[in-house]
């Protein structure tokens, strides 16, 4: 298993996989379609040189992707932080260490970016995977809120 940076034509993939997070873009069929919207939000993430999409990659098979974007910041002395979204494995690879090598790199790439934390949110209701990011060192330190426009 490799673990790199994403590159357009992993698109599909990817949309393949948020579909494991009730992702609604990506049709319910095998084959994912990739929408106009789709292909313009990538293409503005490519070009965004602090966010970075990582794949996890076996034998030709985009297997797990997370997003990651660095935040440039005022406080902490002007360190940057990072923000990990929309991790997902797929399902036949679960319990495989996916996850963890993709947050692993996730974690280096943003130490390397100078960042002094990683954040992550995830629903109250994903027990398992609350354990995942506990057992890979995040802390349940904070209580999040959100307003959906």
């Amino acid at each position: 298993m490799i673990i790199r940076s994403a590159i357009r034509s992993d698109l599909g993939a990817i949309l393949r996989l948020l579909r494991e997070l009730g992702d609604t873009t990506a049709t319910q069929s095998s084959t994912v379609r990739m929408s106009s919207a789709a292909v313009r939000a990538w293409t503005r993430m490519e070009n965004d040189p602090d966010r970075q999409v990582l794949v996890a990659e076996r034998r030709g098979q985009i297997i797990g992707t997370v997003d990651l974007l660095v935040v440039a910041n005022l406080t902490h002395d002007a360190q940057s932080w990072a923000v990990a979204d929309n991790l997902v494995v797929d399902p036949a690879c679960r319990r495989g260490g996916v996850g963890r090598a993709l947050m692993d790199e996730a974690v280096d790439r943003a130490a390397r970016a100078g960042c002094y934390k990683v954040e992550l949110l995830s629903h109250e209701s994903r027990t398992g995977a609350h354990a995942f990011y506990s057992a890979i060192g995040f802390e349940n330190s904070a209580e999040g809120f959100r307003r959906y426009l």
